[in-house]
């Protein structure tokens, strides 16, 4: 049987972990069994050090994460894991064109996997963590009732990674739009201007202007400083 995951036991967790590393190990370990999942990547924060469970070395390559590699190709399910939380690729861009994918190839084909769950964990509508799971073999696909569950552990799971990563109460929250909350989730993934105009299905200077509108907000000069500054996670 499963061991069961709940936001009270998230949060047990959480307070019994030394560390944002500490808790996305064991948390990965837990979710990996509540879910049926046999690989997976937890990235805890912008600048977390993403926790891998069940991929190859060869696949990790170094301890990078495999699917930022494949960011463009993965853009429009992440913006539907942005929007909703969660998503699952085949169910996003169909069998077809997951099958014809780099990244499937790559990341998903070499240990028998079929479908591959996203989801992102968000507080104050900006994304906390990244999670990543799939099931090989003979497990069977990511069914509702699974994204059902995991959704339920969204707000947990990214308030423990926020409390772990160092925010405390004086941080002051920046009111982003939906869109904008869209496009620093991509920027988040490496996705450039033109990716994530293809990802939202709006044009590539509009991207650029939402971006440019939100450095000058924040008063930063660079992408990696946008981003810094509103996830505010850096160890």
């Amino acid at each position: 049987m499963h061991k069961r995951v709940s936001a009270e036991t998230i949060v047990a967790l959480a307070a019994a972990s030394a560390d944002r590393a500490a808790f996305g190990r064991m948390l990965l370990e837990d979710l990996m069994r509540h879910l049926g999942a046999d690989v997976g990547m937890l990235r805890i924060g912008a600048s977390g050090v993403p926790t891998f469970s069940g991929l190859s070395p060869t696949v990790v390559g170094g301890g990078s994460d495999p699917w930022t590699r494949h960011a463009a190709e993965l853009g429009p399910v992440l913006a539907v894991a942005a929007r909703a939380g969660v998503a699952v690729d085949t169910a996003v861009l169909g069998e077809r064109r997951v099958r014809s994918a780099r990244y499937f190839s790559e990341v998903v084909r070499p240990h028998g996997g079929r479908d591959t769950l996203y989801a992102l964990p968000s507080f104050r509508e900006r994304p906390a963590a990244c999670l990543v799971l799939g099931r090989c073999g003979a497990r069977g696909r990511f069914r509702p009732v699974d994204l059902e569950e995991v959704h339920l552990l969204l707000p947990a799971i990214a308030l423990a990674s926020k409390a772990l990563a160092g925010v405390g109460e004086q941080e002051a929250p920046v009111d982003l739009s939906s869109r904008e909350s869209e496009i620093v989730t991509l920027l988040m993934r490496g996705l450039r201007s033109r990716e994530i105009g293809d990802a939202l299905g709006t044009s590539v200077n509009t991207v650029r202007n939402q971006i440019s509108r939100l450095m000058a907000r924040l008063g930063v000069g660079t992408r990696a400083e946008l981003v810094a500054a509103l996830t505010r996670d850096t160890p």
